[in-house]
């Protein structure tokens, strides 16, 4: 699965450039679900935005999972 290059969080309607440290999840009885990737400086911003829509009823109510990034690399890549 391909991350998007940068950060999930917009604000002004401006996206934040900074290249996501952390994949941003919702764990609920039936399953988790992926919402977005954050950078280190939006995480606890982007937890609020989500609790508040969560009390609302936009996202489904569960727990906030962040799953660090782990950036891997190689020498070369084969695909078939």
């Amino acid at each position: 699965m391909l991350l998007p290059k940068q950060c999930s969080f917009r604000t002004d309607n401006r996206p934040c450039h900074y290249p996501p440290s952390e994949i941003i999840s919702i764990i609920t009885e039936s399953g988790e679900y992926m919402v977005g990737v954050v950078c280190s400086e939006h995480k606890s911003i982007v937890s609020e935005r989500i609790e508040q829509r969560q009390e609302h009823g936009v996202i489904p109510k569960g727990k906030i999972r962040f799953q660090e990034i782990k950036m891997m690399t190689t020498n070369c890549m084969k695909t078939y």
